[in-house]
C-alpha cells in the first residue's frame, strides 16, 4: 500500500506535488486549531468578565437597597429598645453611626456606577429620611419598652419605605441583561419623570 498523500488544486486546476504541499496542509489545519482554541479561551475569558462584572454590580446595587431599607427601620429599632442602660443606647448609637457611613458608601458607589441610578438613589434616601428624622426623634424621646405587648406599636412610625425604593429598584433592573443595552431614554425611571431624557 501507498503512503497517505494530499493533493492540493493549483490555481489553473491542475494537481500540484503533494510532497511540498502536504506540510503546508498541516501547517493551516495545526494554526485553524490552534487558533479557534485562541479564540475559544478569549470569548470564554470575556464572558467570565462579564459574569464577574454583574455580579459585583448584583452586590453592590443589593447593598445599596439594603441599606435604604436598613435606614427605613432605624426609628423602629430605637422605638423597641427594652432599656436606656449606656451599653443599649451605645448599641442603637453605633448602628445610627455604622449605617450613615453605609449610607455614604452606598451613595458613592451607585453614583460612580450610574449617574441617573445616583440621582434615584439620592431622591430615595431624601424621600425615606423626610419620613423617618421625625419617627426617629420621637422613638428617642419616648420610654424604653418593658413588655413583650408593648413592642406592638399599633401602627406608629414612619410607615411604609416601598414607594420611595420603587422607581430605583425599576431603574436597576435596567443595568443587567439586554435592558443595558437600552439607551437611558428609553427608561422609564419613575412615573411623570423626565430624569431619563
Amino acid at each position: 500500500m501507498g503512503g497517505l498523500t494530499v493533493h492540493l488544486l493549483t490555481a489553473d486546476g491542475t494537481a500540484a506535488s503533494s510532497d511540498g504541499n502536504s506540510t503546508n496542509v498541516w501547517v493551516v489545519i495545526a494554526l485553524a486549531v490552534l487558533g479557534s482554541s485562541v479564540i475559544a479561551g478569549l470569548i470564554t475569558s470575556v464572558l467570565g468578565n462579564l459574569r464577574a462584572t454583574a455580579a459585583a454590580r448584583r452586590e453592590g446595587y443589593a447593598n445599596a437597597v439594603r441599606s435604604l431599607i436598613a435606614r427605613g427601620e432605624y426609628p423602629y429599632r430605637v422605638r423597641r429598645r427594652v432599656s436606656d442602660e449606656p451599653d443599649v443606647l451605645a448599641a442603637l448609637v453605633s448602628r445610627g453611626h455604622d449605617l450613615q457611613e453605609q449610607l455614604a458608601a452606598c451613595r458613592t458607589w451607585v453614583t460612580s456606577e450610574h449617574r441617573a441610578l445616583g440621582k434615584l438613589f439620592d431622591q430615595a434616601l431624601s424621600n425615606i429620611d423626610a419620613a423617618v428624622k421625625q419617627a426617629t426623634s420621637d422613638a428617642w424621646n419616648q420610654a424604653p419598652i418593658t413588655t413583650a405587648a408593648a413592642m406592638n406599636l399599633n401602627g406608629w412610625g414612619p410607615g411604609d419605605q416601598r414607594p420611595h425604593l420603587a422607581p430605583l429598584e425599576r431603574a436597576i433592573a435596567y443595568r443587567f441583561g439586554w435592558r443595558r443595552l437600552l439607551p437611558r431614554g428609553l427608561w422609564q425611571l419613575e412615573p411623570g419623570s423626565d430624569e431619563g431624557s
